[in-house]
């Protein structure tokens, strides 16, 4: 009986376990399916962020072909208006010049057009004419300029080449500056000895009572000498043996400061030699007896081709009155009276090429006359 009780006892008790197993197996599996739905859950959200980013670039790129798109057409639409700008500035140009060559053909049927219509027929004759002999004159001029050039000794061109040298004298300026940095090295050198020298008098380093006993260097050489000695040695007495502390010498400083002085004054009495020197004003004034004028010192024409001043000048107004009158319209009075200078008479003071323009200046102009 005992024995079947006991087989039921462990039947029952497996039985429990059994049930307990089943139980452990549906929480398992309902854990899982939790996990499942989560993994799910987790995966539709992942899925859904995906699909909402593709969305969000998809916009962003949308606005950003948008905004180049518009920043393009703003770009192309600033062109064309600055198009139409110059267009339109270029059309009041030439509407405005329009009216002006309107106007300006009217008043030249009026009374003071008609007399600067005759004068300007005249000007436009008489221009090329004014500034042909311009070119000729200054062309004479540049001839007769190289050729003195050619003549004068080559002596006389090295001193004005020279002349601005000799009054820099930058050898000697750069001498100086050399010297003076040289004297100033000498001088902080000369100060930092002079601070030692006076900082071992103070502490007595030049003195001969040194550390050995009480036995000074001089005493030292006295027993030294003493035949009868056994106690000192010169070991000894060169242990003790004061160290010579000899002031700085100031020389190198004086040759230094001496020197850089007298480069500056050298300097000073050439500088002052080269502005008082005759020579170049001498030799200037006898190129000028010779030739008329210094080659050397000229560089083109120094004065016109006629005698009144009063036409200085006279071509460039003409042009100018021609060019502007379609805006002022000048009135009869206003006219600058058209005639040909008369030239320059040929003279000594003048080289031979610019005599021999004035007297075809002079032919020409009784050729005119005629």
């Amino acid at each position: 009986m005992r024995s079947n009780r006991d087989h039921l006892r462990r039947i029952g008790d497996e039985t429990q376990r059994s049930r307990e197993h089943l139980s452990n197996i549906e929480d398992s599996s309902a854990a899982t399916a939790r996990s499942a739905a989560q993994n799910t859950q987790l995966l539709k959200g992942i899925a859904y962020t995906n699909r909402v980013n593709m969305v969000f670039n998809g916009i962003t790129a949308m606005n950003s072909a948008r905004q180049l798109r518009t920043q393009k057409q703003q770009l192309a639409l600033q062109n064309e208006q600055h198009r139409l700008q110059q267009e339109q500035h270029a059309l009041q140009q030439a509407v405005s010049a329009q009216t002006a060559r309107h106007e300006f053909s009217m008043w030249r049927q009026t009374p003071e057009g008609v007399a600067f219509v005759e004068w300007q027929e005249r000007a436009v004759s008489l221009l090329p004419f004014l500034r042909s002999r311009e070119r000729t004159w200054s062309t004479a001029w540049a001839n007769a300029i190289d050729r003195t050039r050619a003549e004068v000794p080559e002596g006389e061109k090295q001193r004005i080449r020279n002349h601005p040298a000799r009054l820099k004298q930058n050898g000697l300026r750069i001498a100086s500056f050399v010297a003076f940095a040289v004297a100033v090295l000498c001088a902080i050198s000369f100060g930092f000895q002079l601070f030692f020298y006076g900082l071992v008098q103070a502490t007595g380093g030049g003195s001969s009572e040194r550390a050995h006993g009480s036995i000074t260097y001089e005493e030292c050489l006295d027993i030294l000498a003493d035949p009868d000695n056994i106690i000192m040695n010169e070991s000894d007495c060169e242990a003790i043996r004061p160290v010579e502390n000899t002031p700085p010498s100031i020389v190198p400083l004086v040759l230094a400061a001496g020197t850089c002085i007298g480069l500056v004054i050298a300097r000073k009495v050439r500088q002052r030699a080269a502005q008082n020197d005759p020579t170049l004003e001498q030799e200037s004034r006898a190129r000028i007896a010779r030739w008329g004028f210094d080659p050397l010192s000229t560089q083109g024409v120094g004065f016109p081709w006629h005698e009144s001043e009063g036409f200085a000048g006279y071509a460039d107004n003409i042009e100018h009155m021609l060019h502007s009158a379609p805006s002022t319209r000048p009135m009869p009075s206003q006219l600058i009276p058209l005639q040909v200078p008369t030239p320059l008479q040929p003279s000594e003071r003048l080289p031979g090429e610019a005599n021999d323009v004035l007297v075809m200046f002079h032919e020409e102009n009784e050729q005119l006359s005629r």
